[in-house]
């Protein structure tokens, strides 16, 4: 008995020290998480769709893994050493809240070599600074930033250190100054969109100890687009593209030459919900970026958390199909119609188990004119083949004011559907009653389902 209990101690004790690193922050408790970066605690996990507001932390050492869980911060002031790698992610990060007030902490920077103090940014990394899942959207020059004495604030987030973004969406942005980079940063996967102003500000110039420096930019399969302006500005640095990339203009370092698209005209709609845990900029079948990424550079999963196509995903932090939304999977889902003839004629297909069940849905007319809506609920008999045994409702009758009565469903034949990409079907049919008899015709798609999308 005695072993029993010093073996539970034992264990009670190596539970409690492997769950010391991880702390938990209440929601809007921005002293909490000040504290938890400022004892390098391991993992700092937020509030679930939580808000904070003016949040400030120094990382000093340690490595730090901040899991925001889907919350906001209404702006973010953030010091980070040369000792410390700090990782966010699913976060937001958006504009201060006009009633608060936020103070800059980050070294002033300068112009050029021997240039004068004019400016802080609010977010300073001088170590190593990873954002993953995270979209930064609406930022405006509102609230109140105090930049200390002979200051102002610069910009949301200046770095020397090592950065890296990965599904990043920074969207329908008012603010300048976004990021301002002199070290190495790799951008993969990521949404630049409907922003006023440059995003990325890239120079071999450290403004804050006033040094040049060599850094190695990266670019890989994202999406990056000007409403104004360029969306890079590059000064004396050269860019690696690492392809997939797709983009409004060249200024990022970006060319067909190394396996990236240039659309001048390319227009991505406002970061909105989209499911996960941040906003994203939904693609969809068309756009330039489907299924336009590198493989080797594909993120596992994009903003959303949803499995991306490891083959070929798409460019940017959202995938078109992500998760089950391959064809052969869930991306069969939605409405199809038969091109080059009347309306009234649709099949509708829709997955209804996480097995191979399949329901079909055809409203259609017999060789007489008569309307006719079949269904039946069939099976995939392979990854895009579709068996279904149809049937259709007899002799019901609507009741004023009331539910449909005495309807019976008669066996009608078979419907075969073969999906030949996401936007095309072949549609067969055979059926014992003379008035339909059997035939066959291609199908066209003419609705996904908006949370699913579809991945060929």
């Amino acid at each position: 008995m005695l072993r029993f209990v010093l073996f539970l101690s034992f264990a009670l004790g190596l539970c409690q020290t492997a769950a010391a690193g991880v702390v938990r922050v209440a929601n809007g408790d921005c002293v909490g998480l000040a504290k938890a970066v400022a004892q390098s605690s391991s993992l700092i996990v937020l509030a679930r769709a939580g808000r904070y507001s003016a949040c400030s932390f120094h990382a000093q050492t340690g490595s730090i893994d901040i899991d925001a869980q889907g919350a906001t911060f209404l702006f973010l002031v953030a010091q980070i050493e040369q000792g410390a790698a700090v990782r966010l992610r699913n976060a937001t990060i958006t504009a201060l809240d006009p009633s608060a007030t936020a103070t800059l902490n980050c070294p002033a920077v300068v112009v050029g070599f021997s240039g004068s103090i004019f400016a802080r940014p609010a977010i300073c990394n001088f170590g190593s600074f990873s954002l993953e899942d995270v979209a930064i959207t609406n930022l405006a020059p509102t609230g109140k930033i105090d930049g200390g004495s002979g200051g102002f604030y610069s910009g949301l987030l200046f770095s020397s250190g090592a950065m890296e973004m990965r599904n990043i969406v920074i969207a329908d942005n008012s603010d300048v100054g976004i990021v301002q980079s002199a070290g190495d940063l790799g951008i993969y996967n990521s949404t630049i969109s409907s922003n006023s102003s440059t995003v990325f500000d890239l120079s071999n110039i450290d403004p804050v100890s006033d040094s040049r420096t060599h850094p190695t930019i990266r670019i890989a399969n994202s999406l990056l687009t000007a409403s104004t302006g360029p969306v890079c500005r590059t000064q004396e640095i050269s860019v690696a593209s690492l392809g997939g990339n797709v983009a409004t203009d060249s200024s990022c370092g970006l060319s067909t030459a190394t396996g990236d698209t240039i659309a001048p005209s390319l227009s991505l709609p406002a970061a909105a919900d989209h499911g996960g845990l941040v906003p994203t900029v939904q693609i969809g079948y068309g756009n330039p970026g489907y299924r336009f990424g590198v493989a080797q550079y594909c993120e596992a999963t994009d903003a959303r958390g949803v499995t991306r196509n490891a083959a070929n995903c798409d460019s940017g932090a959202y995938e078109s199909g992500g998760g089950l939304g391959l064809v052969t999977e869930n991306g069969m889902n939605g409405l199809y119609y038969v091109p080059g003839i009347s309306n009234g004629h649709y099949v509708s297909v829709q997955r209804i188990h996480d097995n191979k069940d399949v329901m079909v849905f055809w409203n259609t007319f017999d060789q007489n004119g008569n309307q006719a809506w079949l269904f039946g609920v069939g099976t995939l008999t392979s990854d895009r083949h579709v068996h279904a045994l149809m049937y259709r409702n007899l002799g019901g009758v609507l009741q004023p004011g009331g539910s449909p009565t005495g309807a019976k469903p008669s066996e009608w034949g078979t419907v075969d559907i073969d999906v030949t990409s996401c936007s095309a079907a072949q549609f067969n049919y055979q059926s014992s009653l003379p008035e339909f008899g059997s035939g066959q015709f291609p199908l066209t798609r003419l609705a996904f389902e908006s949370a699913i999308n579809c991945g060929d």
